[in-house]
């Protein structure tokens, strides 16, 4: 099985209520999907993603824009007629049938393969999925992790030519959601489908797919692969959304000599040249700053974490309002109070402009 390329032009959407002001879900965003690859599509709650999924299967009316599915146009097509799998974030599995029967389901509503087609089709989709000794229980008996594989077998067993996802693991349980998420990924390269994947958690986006566009407001803030997103984020809400722990985020002035003002004490090298008085935001990931015995920014220890791999640190930097947090090795102890001093790599510093949030690098 092979995916077809999908793309989304100037795609809208636009609720309308009487009496009530309109809501733009979706602003016009622009994707072109490769053939087999797999894109998140990542933001918080409300940030018009799930919308997004829904026009592409054709449960929800298009406002404006277009949507090509192997060069062609399916805006006008009805959900049916466009042979795109969904799994959906609550299984919507049928009680009563087997799980063998909710697979053979949708084959034959559709009346699109003879019965032995279709024993063929649940059986091999099902020994694809992990499923094979679970095709005769009922829903009822299964954990959510094998729930969730039958629900993503019903929307493969069709053969689309694109699959949706939407928040396939946030129903699992940290060990079910690690298990799932690496069958997914098997599941989706040896099938080669064309997916995407609406989740609002960053690490489910990071491990999984090929490129990720994050959105907010109906927007799409910044399109690229993990490493881009991470490494290269475009702008203050895509370094604060992606990232755990949390980009440390600094309000600082371009002193025109390559650093930035933070307090009257503090100044910190930035990663390129920004005119002197400009209002500046200075971005520290954690892993990026180094604690040090000397020649480093003065600061003070507010908590430490020892989290077995790995230490988290809470720093105050002196007359700089917000904290700094630091991954430390594991090894390092450090009390309540302690003065210490930090460095930070300006080539892994990031920088951006007050007023609009844009990366200035």
């Amino acid at each position: 099985m092979t995916g077809t390329g999908l793309e989304l032009r100037e795609l809208r959407k636009t609720y309308r209520s009487r009496g009530r002001p309109s809501v733009d879900a979706v602003r016009g965003i622009d994707l072109n999907l490769r053939s087999g690859e797999l894109l998140g599509l990542l933001g918080p709650s409300g940030c018009g993603k799930s919308t997004t999924l829904r026009m592409i299967a054709g449960l929800e009316s298009v406002t404006g824009g277009d949507i090509l599915v192997g060069g062609a146009s399916v805006v006008e097509r009805p959900a049916q007629q466009r042979n795109i799998g969904v799994a959906f974030e609550n299984y919507a599995l049928y009680p009563p049938l087997s799980v063998a029967e909710n697979l053979a389901f949708g084959l034959k509503a559709r009346r699109k393969a003879a019965r032995g087609d279709v024993d063929r089709k649940v059986k091999e989709i099902a020994e694809r999925v992990g499923l094979t000794d679970l095709l005769d229980a009922r829903p009822a008996a299964l954990s959510s992790g094998q729930k969730q594989r039958v629900s993503l077998a019903r929307a493969l067993i069709r053969e689309p030519d694109v699959l949706l996802l939407d928040e396939p693991l946030s129903h699992l349980d940290a060990a079910q959601r690690d298990t799932t998420r690496r069958e997914l990924k098997r599941i989706q390269k040896d099938l080669g489908h064309t997916t995407i994947l609406v989740t609002h958690d960053q690490e489910e986006a990071l491990s999984l797919a090929d490129r990720i566009a994050v959105m907010k407001d109906g927007v799409i803030q910044q399109l690229g692969t993990p490493y881009e997103i991470y490494d290269s984020p475009a702008n203050v809400f895509v370094a604060d959304f992606v990232g755990e722990p949390a980009i440390t985020l600094l309000p600082g002035i371009a002193d025109g000599d390559g650093r930035a003002r933070l307090s009257d004490s503090v100044r910190i090298a930035l990663p390129v040249p920004v005119d002197e008085g400009r209002e500046v935001v200075v971005g520290i990931r954690p892993e990026d700053v180094r604690l040090t015995a000397e020649d480093g920014l003065p600061a003070r220890v507010v908590a430490h974490e020892p989290l077995l791999e790995s230490g988290l640190a809470t720093l105050s930097l002196d007359g700089v309002e917000r904290h700094l947090v630091v991954l430390t090795d594991p090894e390092v102890r450090l009390a309540h109070n302690e003065r210490v001093g930090v460095t930070a790599d300006p080539e892994h510093t990031h920088v951006f402009d007050a007023e609009t949030g844009d990366s200035l690098r």
